[in-house]
This record gives C-alpha cells, structure tokens and sequence, in this order.
C-alpha cells in the first residue's frame, strides 16, 4: 500500500504577476507618450542598469555565507527508505537525497550526506557537526534546540500491531501493550505522550521485526517507512495496519536555533523547487500507483 504523495510546496501568490502586468501596460502607455514628443529624456545610467530580483534569489550576504561554508553537511537517514536510506555501498540514497540534491543545485551550494542513525542525527545536529539533516517533524519539543524551514513534505504515522490486537485501533487502546518505538522518533513521543509502555530499539527495522516476532505487541511508525519493511521482512502476515493515522508529520529541514541566515537561504531553495519536480522524485522511488 502506497501512500498519496502530498508535496507541501506553497503556491506562489498571484498578486505579484497581476501588478507587474499593470506595471508593464502602464509602462507601455508611457513609452507610446514618450515617443509622441519632440524630444525624450534619455534614461539615467543607474536606472537603465537596474533590474528586479527574481522570487528567492539570494542576498549579498547569503551568498557570502555559502561561498565562506563550501559545503553543507546533511545527516542522512540510514534506515528510513524509501525517503532515505545508506545502499549497500553506504551511500545515501532516496527521496529526500534527490530532493536535498535539486534544492542545493538551484541555491548553487554543495552538499555532503552522512547516513547516520535517527538519535545520531539530532546529537549531530545539536552539536554542529551536521548544518542541517535531510528532514524531520517540527514537535514542539524539539524547538528548544532546532528552528525549521517550511514544511515540503507530508507523512502519515499509523499503528501497527500483530495479528492478535488488529483490535487495538487508537493509542488509548495500546495500554497494557509493549510498543516498540524509535529512539529519538515522533512515535516515541506519541507513545510518552499517551502514557504507553515502551521497547525503545535504535532503528525502524527492528521496530517492525519486534512486533513480528512478539517481543512487542505494536509500534507506531510513520507509514511510509513501516509499509517498506513489512514487506521487505516478508511479515505481512504477521504485522498489520490498524485504525486511522495517529498523526501527521510535516518534513522540514532543521537547522540550529541560532542559524537564522541558513534558515532563509534553505527557504528560499525550498521556494525553487516546484510540486511537479518533488512528485517526479517521488515517483522515481514509488513508481507508478
């Protein structure tokens, strides 16, 4: 089961195309006047030279901070496929990396993945040896350390439970089970939040083997990665979505708190790439519905 691709990219308004129309009809018309008189005044050499910047472009400044930085460092997921994952060369791959990949390509900047566990990337990040990772949920208690760009993509997180409990469909009713969640993962959160009794394994594969092999009774998981390894462990059977999704996760690319010209400058790469180019990505990885 694949779920709907649901690109967050923010339309752009149409109110600056409408006026730069009625700006340029009213420079026609100026233009048509100008030509009518005897004599025109010629155009002053700094307003001739003069031109707009285009939606997103860089300032001064931001592009100093990226030419002085020559490469940006990404902690990369290394167990969340398909939206990232290390292939059997230990290189990132997934969606995230091509989308990571076009966003630097339009903001002219290089970037270098490290795939790392879930918890490594937070501790990386928080101790600067990573600029930013590939992407992660905006929760609030990640806000005392981490500011976040506009969100690019949404995912769902589901339970999945055995074969036994598919009647346990709601966090509420997961009481008295062990839930296996990621350390460092939005579920972990849920679970807390919920008051749930948890099995805290390092990475998503072992989430899912541990509820196939019972030494859990559940898990919560975003669903796009959990469909992956329930079928690529072969425990369909075995481990199962129940109920509707607990939650939805918005994807953002974090950055440390004090990091606010970064921030702008990922923003403004997000703003460069269109809806079309994040669902041909998706596609690349997901394949056709």
């Amino acid at each position: 089961m694949r779920p709907q691709v649901r690109p967050i990219q923010g339309r752009r308004s149409t109110a600056l195309p409408l006026l730069c129309a009625i700006a340029g009809l009213l420079a026609a018309a100026a233009l048509l006047g100008a030509c009518g008189q005897q004599e025109a005044a010629s155009p002053s050499p700094s307003a001739s030279a003069s031109t707009a910047a285009s939606p997103g472009a860089l300032t001064a400044a931001e592009q100093d901070w990226l030419a002085q930085k020559g490469t940006l460092q990404i902690g990369a997921f290394s167990d969340y496929p398909p939206f990232g994952f290390a292939d059997e060369s230990g290189q990132a791959v997934g969606i995230a990396v091509d989308y990571w990949n076009l966003v630097a390509e339009r903001l002219g900047v290089q970037v270098a993945f490290t795939p790392v566990l879930f918890a490594d990337q937070l501790e990386g990040l928080k101790q600067g040896r990573f600029d930013s990772l590939q992407g992660i949920f905006p929760l609030p208690e990640r806000e005392q350390w981490f500011a976040f760009t506009r969100a690019y993509y949404m995912i769902d997180t589901r339970i999945y439970v055995d074969a036994a409990h598919t009647a346990s469909t709601t966090l509420k009713s997961l009481k008295g089970l062990k839930v296996a969640v990621v350390d460092g993962d939005s579920g972990q959160q849920l679970a807390d939040d919920a008051g749930l009794s948890t099995l805290v394994v390092k990475s998503y594969p072992e989430a899912v083997k541990a509820v196939a092999s019972g030494a859990a009774q559940a898990t919560i998981l975003d669903e796009l990665v959990a469909d992956y390894y329930i079928n690529e462990l072969k425990v369909s059977k075995k481990v199962k979505a129940v109920g509707k999704p607990v939650a939805s996760g918005e994807m953002t690319m974090p950055v440390r708190k004090e990091d606010t010209l970064l921030l702008g400058i990922l923003n403004k790469g997000i703003e460069m790439v269109g809806d079309s180019e994040f669902e041909g990505i998706y596609e690349k990885w997901m394949g056709q519905s």
